[in-house]
């Protein structure tokens, strides 16, 4: 958890949703801001086929290896992935998560049923109470790009007051990462996220 030792985010999801994007936009904008030992790691786990791949950033003043015992966030980009990887949350992190659905193929393969999004929460809040579910997807197609979809949780998650960046720091790193052509889009997509993460805010943590 955040403490001397760093700031701990998680980014999860499966492949193709731009888990690793967003975890070293998140490094590049931390070590922009200066000051920070910046450490990061990934996993993937069958990608290509939809697997599960985790992002894992540290920060801070002094970090050591990039490995995360508990997150003080974790950004999911699908909403059983938050499940799946809810062994790094506890009572103390913040939880972003899309309602985005993506049928991994065990569903199929070993006709494994996928959780509904009722009890998916209800479990999600047994761990931690910080649990913002956001319709990512949606809104992203709403910017202009349904690719969008991790700027309008890293916006979120900026505008609740979970991510000690400067603004300025982070958005030098959205442009440095996107293209040039899609500049305007994350910008759009970036201040959605940010209006929907400082409502989240005012009924959470002020």
């Amino acid at each position: 958890m955040e403490n001397s030792q760093g700031y701990n985010i998680l980014t999860v999801g499966v492949g193709g949703q731009g888990v690793i994007f967003s975890c070293k936009l998140l490094a590049a904008a931390a070590l922009e801001d200066g000051g920070n030992q910046v450490r990061t790691a990934e996993t993937h786990g069958m990608a290509q086929r939809g697997g599960t791949v985790i992002g894992y950033l540290r920060f801070g003043p002094k970090v050591s290896g990039p490995l995360i015992h508990k997150a003080d966030v974790m950004l999911s980009f699908e909403l059983s992935e938050a499940l799946r990887s809810i062994k790094y949350a506890d009572s103390h992190t913040s939880l972003f998560v899309s309602t985005d659905v993506i049928i991994p193929p065990s569903v199929y393969t070993y006709k494994i049923p996928y959780p509904e999004q009722e009890k998916t929460l209800k479990y999600l809040n047994k761990v931690t109470k910080n649990v913002h579910l956001i319709n990512a997807r949606e809104m992203a197609v709403k910017a202009g790009n349904s690719k969008t979809l991790n700027v309008i949780l890293i916006g979120a998650m900026f505008g609740a007051g979970k991510l000690p960046i400067k603004e300025e720091s982070l958005k030098n790193a959205i442009i440095k990462f996107v293209p040039a052509k899609a500049k305007e889009v994350n910008d759009v997509a970036f201040k959605m996220g940010y209006e929907i993460g400082q409502k989240i805010k005012e009924e959470f943590y002020e």
